[in-house]
Formats: C-alpha cells, sequence, structure tokens
C-alpha cells in the first residue's frame, strides 16, 4: 500500500503514538500498537505518550519501547512531557487524539513529521506536517485508527487478544472469581459513562435469573460509584440466581482485564469496560440504543460478538450522536431473553483464534 506524499515508513525508526485518553480510546488503539510493530519490525523504537491514569492499560505491552506519561493536561505539565520526548529523538508523531493538547503534545515532541486527522478539531491541525488520515465516515473507530498504517504504507494486521493485560493481574482475578460458585461466569457490566447507557436493573435482574437456569453464574462488574445499583440488581434477582457482587472490587484496569479475561462471556453497554473485554479477546454482548455500533460496537475484536439494538426504528443508528441520547429508554428496550439468548449463541461459538472481524 502507498504510503501518503511525503510519507517513507521505511526511514521512521522511532516512532511516538500520542493517544492520552480515555479508557475506552486507549483500548481501540491496540491494535494500530500491534500493526506498527508488524509493519515498522522489531528493531523499531515506538513509544506512547498517555495520562498517567490510563498509563496501566499500556504498561507491559510487548509492542511499546518507552512509555511517557502525562500526569494531568495543565500547561506545566505537557511543556515538561515535550522536554522529555525530545530528548528521545523521534522521527515521526502520530497524533491518534486529534485534539488541542495531544497536538500541542505531538509538536513539542520534536518529531519533525507530525500525522493525524484530516478533521481540524481544536485547532489540532495547526501542530501537524501530515494532517491526512481520514476521520469521517460511519466506520468503526479502530478500523479509523489503522488509518494511520494507511498513510505510513504499512499493512493492517488483524485484532488479536492482548494477552499482556489479559495475564497482568492473574491472581488477583482468580481470587476475586474464585468467590462465583458453579457453571461458567458471565461478566456483566453495569455501569457506564452516562446513565442512558445504563441497562435498567430489572432487566438484569431477570437475565440474571434466566441464566442461571442454563447453568451459568453471573458477576457484575464495576466502579465503586455504581456499587448501589448492584446491590439493587442482587436483591432484585434473589438467592436462587447466584448473582456474585465484585462491584468497586477490580481495583485497577489491569485487574478488571484479567478479570474479564476469564469470563466465558461478557454483557456491557457503549463502555470502556466493554471494549477491554473485547481486547482480551472475551466473546460479547453489546447493548446499544444510544450510539452507534458500527462505529463503537464489539465486533472488531479476536472473538465472537453480538450486538443487541431494539431501538434502530427509532432511533437509526447512523444519525445518533454520541452524550445526545434520541431515546431516553432506548436501551430498556432491550429484553432480558435476548440476552440470555445471545450468551446461548456465543457459548456455542467457536473459540478465538486471533482474527478479528473487517477492519
Amino acid at each position: 500500500m502507498p504510503a501518503s506524499p511525503g510519507l517513507d515508513a521505511a526511514r521512521l525508526r522511532r516512532v511516538l503514538v500520542v493517544k492520552l485518553s480515555s479508557l475506552g480510546d486507549v483500548v481501540h488503539s491496540l491494535p494500530l500498537l500491534d500493526a506498527l510493530r508488524d509493519g515498522l519490525g522489531p528493531d523499531a523504537h515506538i513509544g506512547w505518550a498517555v495520562e498517567r491514569r490510563f498509563a496501566d492499560l499500556v504498561r507491559g505491552n510487548p509492542n511499546v519501547s518507552a512509555l511517557y506519561e502525562l500526569d494531568k493536561k495543565g500547561f506545566r505539565e505537557v511543556r515538561d512531557l515535550g522536554r522529555r520526548l525530545r530528548g528521545a529523538g523521534f522521527d515521526a508523531a502520530l497524533d491518534a487524539q486529534g485534539l488541542l493538547v495531544s497536538g500541542a503534545v505531538a509538536r513539542l515532541s520534536g518529531a519533525p513529521v507530525r500525522v493525524g486527522w484530516d478533521a481540524n478539531r481544536e485547532g489540532n491541525r495547526l501542530f501537524l506536517t501530515h494532517p491526512v488520515v481520514p476521520y469521517s465516515g460511519r466506520r468503526h473507530v479502530t478500523a479509523r485508527l489503522l488509518g494511520f498504517c494507511d498513510a505510513l504504507g504499512l499493512a493492517r494486521t488483524p485484532p488479536r487478544p492482548q494477552t499482556y493485560l489479559a495475564n497482568a493481574e492473574a491472581t488477583a482475578a482468580d481470587a476475586l472469581l474464585a468467590e462465583v460458585r458453579g457453571g461458567p461466569i458471565i461478566g456483566c457490566i453495569v455501569g457506564a459513562s452516562t446513565a442512558d447507557k445504563v441497562w435498567p436493573a430489572e432487566r438484569w435482574a431477570e437475565a440474571a435469573r434466566l441464566l442461571a437456569a442454563d447453568g451459568l453464574r453471573v458477576a457484575l462488574l464495576g466502579a465503586k460509584g455504581e456499587a448501589a445499583t448492584a446491590a439493587n440488581i442482587v436483591q432484585q434477582a434473589g438467592p436462587s440466581a447466584g448473582v456474585t457482587n465484585l462491584v468497586g472490587r477490580t481495583a485497577t484496569p489491569r485487574v478488571l482485564a484479567s478479570v474479564l479475561a476469564r469470563c466465558a462471556v461478557v454483557v456491557g453497554g457503549d463502555s470502556g469496560p466493554t471494549h477491554l473485554a473485547v481486547a482480551v479477546g472475551t466473546p460479547v454482548v453489546g447493548l446499544y440504543g444510544v450510539t452507534d455500533p458500527e462505529r463503537t460496537g464489539p465486533q472488531w475484536g479476536p472473538a465472537p460478538a453480538v450486538v443487541l439494538d431494539f431501538a434502530e426504528a427509532d432511533a437509526p443508528p447512523a444519525g445518533r450522536r454520541p452524550r445526545h441520547a434520541t431515546l431516553p429508554d432506548a436501551l430498556a428496550r432491550i429484553p432480558a431473553a435476548a440476552v440470555r439468548d445471545a450468551v446461548r449463541s456465543l457459548l456455542g461459538a467457536p473459540s478465538p483464534q486471533g482474527t478479528g472481524g473487517d477492519i
């Protein structure tokens, strides 16, 4: 594949990826790291600039030669990060975030070649030498990110399980999941960044009862702020459902990743933890209705996935806008039986072989 004019990957030996946040955005960028390493070779130096609170998602990645952490997005912190990056002698910076601060980091890195999106968000193009990666279009965000490979003339490679995350905290994950008694574990991510992406507690409770009837066991997963929701689900499900409440107990993203990797199936809405489950190679049931699964659905990973979207008629996915829900009851329209059926279908699907969806 020919590179964009003025770019020659053969001359790039030290490359910086700038993806500062958030959890889901960083996770969606991991296939790009795989492809860069495959294309640039084992001797290339690949650095990653990331906010410290998300650095654990990248730490230990075999494709990352060095991690450069940003404490916070303040002027002094960005300036200091730029000084550290300049000393690394990067040939090119890939701004995969495409915003003001990430553009400033790319520029301050001193890299003579700075590649980014063709969209001018927050004046980001002013920091770039090559604003050539297509941003618009109804494509999955992972496929969009792999456009950086196209710009450099590198091949796209199929997503593979991020085993460094799956095994990062194996001991802690095994200790938590030892509390789950019974059959295969179905991890249920009960929260999301906005309330309209959250499946109602009564639906979770009903699904837990249906899954228990199939000999499966539900483990509730989420942040400490979702403790009340989880307690409500456990109460409504009743003791016969055998629900294990692990909400607030996966202390770090790495522990969560290892827990998700050990689940037979994960069920969740459009959230960072759901995307993390996809990345570690666990089959996923995605609950959608507020955002477009074509752009942020779980089909991009190495394992099979099912999308449940019962709001398509009243809220066509192509017209949905993140953080601007068309329907307040979009996820509530998804019946518990549909989740049970989707889990059944995934349990009968082939195991992941390191090949993913069409990206």
